[in-house]
């Protein structure tokens, strides 16, 4: 990549401690964000898409902690920020989260203005006035009309509260976006118009986002490169055209395979039966083991790295022994129709 990261994680293990021990909600993750990439991490609920989220604020819960391994923000090591770095150098004018949902995000008792203004006080030296304007702009962009930033958030619907705290996170242009299904309360029409500002956002300042869903369509929709998460293990990382392809971790394509694909309307959906386990302590093998079909005693025994996939030029990394194999005798099982490589078409 010819300019720095925009955000690095080098093999980043993260816990909680709870009665029964150290939970490991992500174990040995890495990924690398550009400017102005859109880069979406995808996976089922629990697989420590969020625990991912909140650890790059500083918002982890009390009983969480980064175990190993290195976060680095535009080269500068993170992990290690206490409440007070974060708050002075990262959270809102450089770092912002959208988070999932939209209860308990604001404050019931301030009018949404006046969290704006406080945010605008702490981090800028905007006028009390010149806040005002600019959160009226994106209100407007969000779909809610201007005058109701002096609102209280219980006069609002869930969907209008989650397109308010939308407003927030882009509040004071942010270099790097954390989006944790952003768009769930909101309907389609409103998605496309969020969607459509954060590309506008993009081509204008190069803001980069990280997109945390478990819905693989809108990653394939919205972003540059994916990794794909199973219960704490990066599976497989690529760009989108690679892994929308040409994925090869049994996880992946199976995920893919889950999906609905206009092209093909009478195909049956795959299932991936079972569910994430819970790991405590060092995961020292695939987490998807018991879950995968093509399995064997090797996967059980350690845990598989990330490593470059043979014969492509771009960083596609895969985390499975049996990849090869695997894919190929998942091929074999497909449709002749559905096993035919094809093309990614979109706007990009």
């Amino acid at each position: 990549m010819s300019e720095q990261p925009i955000l690095e994680l080098d093999d980043v293990t993260i816990q909680y401690r709870t009665a029964g021990g150290m939970l490991t909600a992500v174990s040995d993750a890495s990924f690398t964000i550009g400017k102005g990439e859109y880069f979406g991490l995808v996976g089922e609920s629990g697989c420590g898409k969020s625990t991912i989220a909140k650890t790059l604020i500083g918002a982890l819960d009390d009983n969480g902690q980064i175990s190993s391994g290195e976060i680095r923000y535009k080269g500068e090591p993170i992990q290690d920020y206490t409440e007070k770095q974060f708050n002075q150098e990262l959270r809102w004018k450089e770092i912002s989260m959208i988070p999932q949902g939209s209860m308990n995000n604001l404050d019931p008792i301030e009018k949404i203005s006046n969290q704006a203004i406080e945010i605008a006080q702490v981090h800028t030296d905007m006028t009390r006035a010149e806040a005002l304007e600019r959160f009226e702009e994106l209100f407007e962009v969000v779909g809610i009309q201007k005058s109701r930033i002096h609102d209280y958030p219980h006069q609002f619907s869930g969907g209008m509260e989650q397109r308010a705290i939308i407003a927030l996170a882009l509040f004071l242009n942010p270099s790097l976006i954390i989006a944790d299904e952003p768009t769930t309360a909101l309907d389609v029409i409103m998605q496309d118009q969020v969607f459509k500002y954060l590309d506008e956002i993009r081509e204008e300042g190069g803001a980069s986002m990280v997109l945390i869903t478990h819905d693989i369509s809108l990653v394939f929709e919205s972003c540059d490169d994916i990794a794909i998460m199973h219960s704490g293990q990066i599976a497989e990382t690529g760009d989108i055209e690679t892994i929308y392809d040409d994925s090869r971790h049994p996880y992946a394509f199976m995920l893919k395979g889950a999906f609905p694909d206009h092209r093909y309307p009478d195909r049956e959906l795959e299932i991936i039966d079972g569910y994430p386990p819970e790991n405590m302590g060092e995961v020292n093998y695939c987490t998807f083991v018991d879950r995968c079909p093509y399995a064997v005693d090797e996967c059980r025994e350690m845990a598989p790295e990330l490593e470059q996939w043979e014969g492509t030029e771009s960083d596609h990394l895969v985390a499975c022994f049996r990849s090869e194999d695997a894919y190929e005798e998942h091929q074999r099982s497909m449709p002749e129709s559905d096993s035919e490589s094809t093309e990614v078409h979109g706007d990009d």
